[in-house]
């Protein structure tokens, strides 16, 4: 299962699975994923899983940022909406998530998908 492993100054602090298909990240306590930072909005941004449009039984996330003040980043660029690939880093106020695919060990095959 895919997953967001929270970070904060280096240390992992807790894994999140994305088992829905959308999670809401933000200050407020009604988000599923509540971070008590000032630099993080109410509503921050979410994760939302979407079917691969290239392979069956699978699912592509994506970020997308709800109109933060602070804005969201992916491997330190600033994006509205942006499809998670393994490893990468997305930045919410001073925390940091890593995206996993949760498909480790996994024999890679290299998939061409057309621009």
């Amino acid at each position: 299962m895919a997953r967001l492993i929270l970070t904060h100054d280096g240390v992992n602090l807790r894994d999140y699975n994305l088992d829905k298909d959308e999670i809401v990240l933000g200050r407020k306590p009604s988000n599923d994923i509540q971070l008590d930072d000032q630099a993080i909005s109410g509503r921050h941004c979410r994760f939302v899983r979407e079917p691969s449009e290239y392979l069956e039984d699978h699912f592509d996330f994506y970020v997308e940022d709800l109109g933060s003040t602070n804005g969201t980043k992916v491997n330190d660029v600033k994006i509205d909406r942006q499809l998670l690939k393994q490893g990468d880093v997305v930045k919410v106020g001073k925390h940091s998530f890593t995206y996993d695919t949760g498909q480790g060990g996994l024999e890679q095959t290299a998939i061409y998908l057309p621009d």
